[in-house]
């Protein structure tokens, strides 16, 4: 009897040891970067409408992709940071997507946080709205690029157009912020000698005797008045020229693209032209992909969903090219994307300084009351 307890004893004994032995421990949690996926980082303010705009154009263009069997035969992912639209949180989420195996990053509506991310990644970093050219460098942020045009491409793509329409005389208007006369200054450097530049003005918009300062330009005889600033104010100088008899073409900075320059403008509104960033509302190309926009994300979409679309295009493109993610071999290519991978305004290209090549800035003439595409421009600068 006491035998067989002992054997009885042993036998559990064994059975116990056993199941211990067995027991599994716990799977570790899986690195959401790495799932057999090739996953894209986006900084933007996600608390903020433009943020949630970035992400949405992003998010479709990954979604696209995958309908097109991914890349590289793997599924596209998007993974969003918040950038707070500061230069701490940005360089803070820009340290957490750092180390992780993306195909590249994209992103940056304010300048301060895109201009932090970029000397944060050495990740191939596409800076899709924000455009001060002193972001990116090709010394300080060799990874990093603009998608978006720059200021001064603003001024090129305004001369671009005035050759087009071969003015002659020029008369250029500017509010009196440090932007708008900037951007006017630019105009006229790059329009010597022709258009001939035969009056210069600058008004305050609060306080402008609008009456007075047409009747000035007007009496220099030019046959194109280039006015830079806001678009109320743009709308009543437009309308003043046009009281004082103004007949040559009137052209006016992105700003204009507004109601509050139609309603301020009237009737002197039909026939200006505006020189302004491509959107998805003025270009006739995009219209069956803001339709899909709209559709799958409730509301329509703004500049920033289209730059972010590209952008992500783009990188993917960068991947394709290299043959697998390595940030530094993808980096490489964003120099020579194939022409062919597409886009709105056809494939990004890059200067050597790591701005936009050709930007997407277009003109826009007033129509029927509302803004029509009159001339796709694209700038080398």
């Amino acid at each position: 009897m006491q035998g067989r307890t002992t054997r009885l004893l042993l036998g559990a004994l064994v059975v116990l040891l056993a199941g211990c032995g067995g027991e599994k421990k716990p799977a570790a949690p899986a690195n959401p970067w790495t799932r057999g996926d090739i996953s894209f980082g986006v900084l933007a303010p996600l608390q903020d409408a433009r943020g949630k705009d970035l992400v949405d154009g992003a998010t479709l263009a990954a979604e696209d992709l995958n309908i097109r069997g991914g890349v590289l035969g793997k599924r596209v992912r998007v993974r969003s940071l918040d950038d707070g639209c500061n230069a701490a949180s940005s360089r803070a989420s820009a340290e957490q997507l750092a180390n992780q195996p993306l195909g590249g990053v994209l992103g940056g509506i304010c300048a301060s946080a895109a201009s932090a991310a970029a000397r944060a990644l050495s990740l191939p970093f596409l800076v899709t709205s924000a455009n001060s050219p002193r972001i990116v460098s090709a010394k300080r942020t060799p990874t990093a690029y603009l998608t978006n045009g720059t200021p001064y491409q603003a001024a090129l793509a305004a001369v671009h157009f005035l050759v087009l329409q071969q003015a002659r005389t020029l008369a250029t208007v500017s509010a009196s912020d440090k932007a708008s006369k900037t951007l006017a200054g630019q105009v006229l450097g790059l329009a010597s000698p022709a258009p001939k530049a035969v009056s210069e003005q600058t008004l305050d918009p609060a306080s402008a005797d609008y009456a007075q300062i047409a009747r000035t330009a007007v009496a220099a005889k030019p046959d194109t008045v280039y006015f830079a600033g806001p678009a109320e104010a743009s709308g009543k100088l437009a309308a003043a020229l046009h009281e004082a008899g103004f007949d040559g073409d009137f052209v006016a900075s992105a700003e204009s693209e507004s109601p509050g320059f139609l309603a301020a403008a009237g009737e002197a509104a039909e026939g200006a032209f505006v020189i302004a960033p491509a959107s998805p509302q003025n270009l006739p190309e995009a219209a069956a992909w803001t339709k899909r926009f709209t559709t799958r994300f409730k509301q329509p979409p703004g500049r920033d969903a289209m730059l972010a679309y590209d952008a992500l295009r783009a990188l993917a493109q960068a991947v394709t090219q290299t043959g697998k993610v390595d940030p530094k071999l993808n980096s490489a290519q964003l120099p020579k994307l194939a022409e062919s991978y597409g886009g709105f305004l056809g494939g990004l290209q890059f200067a050597a300084d790591h701005t936009v090549l050709y930007d997407s800035n277009i003109a826009l003439k007033v129509s029927g009351g509302s803004f029509k595409l009159a001339n796709a421009l694209r700038s080398a600068g």
